[in-house]
């Protein structure tokens, strides 16, 4: 989990778009998600995510998340199979709790919808500095720079959260607790004691946070921007295969 949606270096094609044609593509291909009910269609959006991270040289980074995405998306999947008993039944997973070919279908569905919906975003993650989203939204889009920073400031939490927690359970195991297990009751009573410290933890960093941004005269007057962001003719390539996906959502439905 260390560092799983960290900023990942490159110079690939992909890195070098402006930060706007990336967070479009991630809220486009969200919303194509779950404009779409096609299984094919979000199975492509998952895949064209998939070429991206390929493209760009973090398809080794993302994997990381793809494996979480697909273990929630299984259990997602097994929970709506419990309470979808409509359709012909194909057997029995439990005593009386029938797989259906409604429910198999409606939570195959909910499970590939997740992943792609989730896919872009954690990718944009990966393949954008987080200084240039901020300076993208507050002079691209004229977003106040106190609400772009603190969209900016959630996102590059995310990281800092993930390699908190892997240092904590890193003590844990040097103290002879036993963390690394397959089971998942047992996985559960494990990381529920750890999220104490790791609460705590985040709430001095947030104070810290806080009095170091009113020593430096926090949004105290006009701010300027060091690089200028621009689009290229591959953002425009870009943008015209996210408008294409979300039409053809919105085509197949």
């Amino acid at each position: 989990m260390k560092q799983m949606l960290g900023y990942v270096h490159g110079n690939s094609v992909i890195h070098r778009l402006n930060p706007l044609t990336k967070l479009l593509w991630a809220v486009a291909a969200c919303v194509a998600c779950f404009v779409s009910s096609n299984h094919l269609f979000l199975l492509g959006v998952l895949v064209l995510t998939v070429v991206i991270a390929g493209v760009s040289g973090v398809l080794g980074r993302a994997a990381g998340v793809y494996k979480a995405l697909f273990i929630l998306g299984l259990f997602l999947m097994l929970f709506q199979l419990l309470f979808t008993p409509h359709g012909r039944v194909y057997f029995y997973i439990l005593p009386g709790v029938p797989v259906t070919d409604m429910g198999l279908g409606f939570s195959s569905l909910l499970m590939l919808r997740m992943m792609a919906a989730l896919s872009p975003l954690s990718l944009m993650l990966m393949l954008t500095p987080m200084n240039e989203l901020l300076t993208a939204m507050t002079h691209s889009l004229k977003v106040p720079y106190r609400y772009a920073f603190a969209v900016v400031t959630a996102l590059r939490f995310i990281p800092a959260f993930s390699q908190e927690m892997d240092q904590i359970m890193q003590a844990q195991r040097s103290r002879g607790h036993e963390t690394d297990t397959r089971n998942p009751i047992k996985k559960i009573r494990v990381i529920i004691p750890m999220c104490v410290p790791l609460l705590i933890s985040s709430v001095r960093k947030v104070e810290t946070m806080a009095i170091s941004l009113e020593t430096r005269g926090f949004c105290t007057g006009p701010r300027s921007c060091r690089k200028k962001l621009g689009f290229t003719l591959f953002d425009l390539l870009a943008i015209i295969l996210v408008m294409a996906v979300l039409s053809l959502s919105v085509i197949i439905g």
